[in-house]
């Protein structure tokens, strides 16, 4: 879990809102046709449309009043969709893989990014018309698109430097049109994910081994799901998921659903979720519908306990002095541990929208280690290494952000050059 991300990541979840909460009519619903061929791969003009209409939503571009910009619009949004195309081309050569709970978590974060901005978890389910569950689903494919694409571009300029002449002269360059900074704090954390222990594991297990005896003697799936499912959209309606395409499900329950007949049920399938039983309602081709029961592996307050007093632990040898970077990469359980060393970088703190951070943060005093805190991702244990006032800058008092903001410049402009000769490398047909 990677706070950075997640919060630079919140305009997607806006997107879904404005994409589902608009009755947009889209030129598509007419007629459909290939936008480009890019390799081997189409991109529909209905594609484009669906990206381009939700674009112009949250911009406020209205297509009928200003058909030139969104005319532009529709253009930078097929050239993003190639290049996209382009990337995961890439990413897959270089061999560079999205775990499904990378995905997950994404999705988490924006649909509860979704749920606070309409009030209720109700509220959000009837605007949209269709489950929260159904919502990433759908859009599962292209989240995992999306941090391949991130992926690829992180393992690409991660590494990238400005000199010390570079930051002096685009200082002496930029500094009339250099935005005031606003104060802000630089802050660490160490995750502990919540992981059920074996005692959990085995309890699952022999709920579902029991449910699957009830079928095996003939009662009825449906009312079984309805019953014992812990996946309570579902279960509502006997355990069925409706149609989906191959790729949109976590790779286990995939697996073991495109080997099923209609009518036939599977063996026990465990997933990062729990144990699921599940059975084949219809075939279209590489769409199924699928019922399932699911038993959850649930952490219990013993397993909890576990988690804080090694947090605690962790806390105790930072105290004492021990290296926040190196315990870090020993210990946390941010997916991006690897390249942030636990370190979040600088927040203003009205940015953080992850309510449990800024409830913490606000009272944590410079150089301090707080206590072990719960969010949706974990417990966590935090730390401000320094704050910033804010105002104009200056090279004296702020380098580092002004350093931050050539090698930001630096990394566009070397990503856009390599950009450009992947293209030069795709056979591309814009039809539009």
């Amino acid at each position: 879990m990677k706070i950075t991300s997640k919060i630079n990541n919140l305009h997607i979840a806006l997107i879904f809102i404005t994409l589902l909460a608009y009755s947009v009519p889209l030129k598509s619903q007419v007629v459909d046709g290939i936008a480009a061929i890019v390799g081997d791969e189409i991109i529909l003009k209905s594609e484009v449309d669906q990206f381009a209409q939700s674009q112009a939503i949250r911009l406020r571009i209205d297509p009928n009043r200003s058909p030139n910009r969104f005319e532009s619009l529709w253009r930078k949004t097929l050239q993003t969709m190639i290049d996209q195309k382009i990337l995961l081309d890439r990413a897959e050569i270089d061999s560079i893989d999205v775990t499904e709970r990378e995905v997950e978590e994404t999705l988490d974060f924006q649909i509860e990014g979704i749920i606070q901005r309409l009030g209720s978890k109700e509220k959000a389910e009837e605007i949209i018309g269709y489950s929260l569950n159904k919502l990433k689903r759908t859009y599962r494919e292209e989240i995992r698109k999306q941090k391949l694409v991130e992926k690829i571009q992180q393992r690409k300029f991660s590494d990238l430097t400005a000199s010390r002449r570079e930051v002096e002269d685009f200082f002496n360059e930029q500094s009339d049109s250099l935005p005031e900074l606003k104060p802000a704090i630089r802050i660490g954390h160490i995750l502990l994910e919540i992981n059920p222990g074996a005692g959990a594991n085995e309890s699952a297990f022999n709920k579902a081994d029991s449910i699957y005896t009830l079928i095996k003697n003939g009662e009825n799936f449906s009312e079984l799901a309805q019953k014992h499912s812990e996946d309570t959209i579902s279960a509502l309606k006997g355990g069925e998921l409706g149609f989906m395409r191959r790729g949109t499900l976590v790779p286990e329950f995939e697996e073991a659903s495109y080997l099923l007949s209609p009518g036939e049920v599977s063996n026990i399938v465990k997933t990062e979720f729990g144990y699921h039983i599940i059975k084949m309602i219809e075939r279209r081709g590489e769409l199924i519908n699928v019922k399932h029961i699911l038993v959850m592996l649930k952490s219990n307050e013993r397993d909890e306990k576990l988690i804080v007093d090694k947090l605690n632990l962790l806390k105790e040898k930072l105290i004492a002095g021990e290296d926040f970077e190196t315990l870090a990469l020993e210990h946390s359980e941010d997916p991006e541990i690897n390249s942030n060393k636990g370190i979040l970088g600088w927040f203003d703190l009205t940015s953080l929208s992850i309510p449990q951070f800024s409830a913490v943060l606000d009272t944590l005093p410079v150089g301090d280690i707080s206590s072990p805190f719960k969010t949706d991702f974990g417990y966590h244990i935090v730390t401000i290494f320094e704050k910033r006032e804010g105002g104009v800058l200056t090279l004296e008092k702020n380098w580092h952000d002004i350093e931050a903001i050539v090698i930001r410049n630096k990394r566009l402009r070397v990503y856009n050059e390599w950009l450009n000769s992947l293209r030069n490398e795709v056979f591309i047909d814009i039809k539009m």
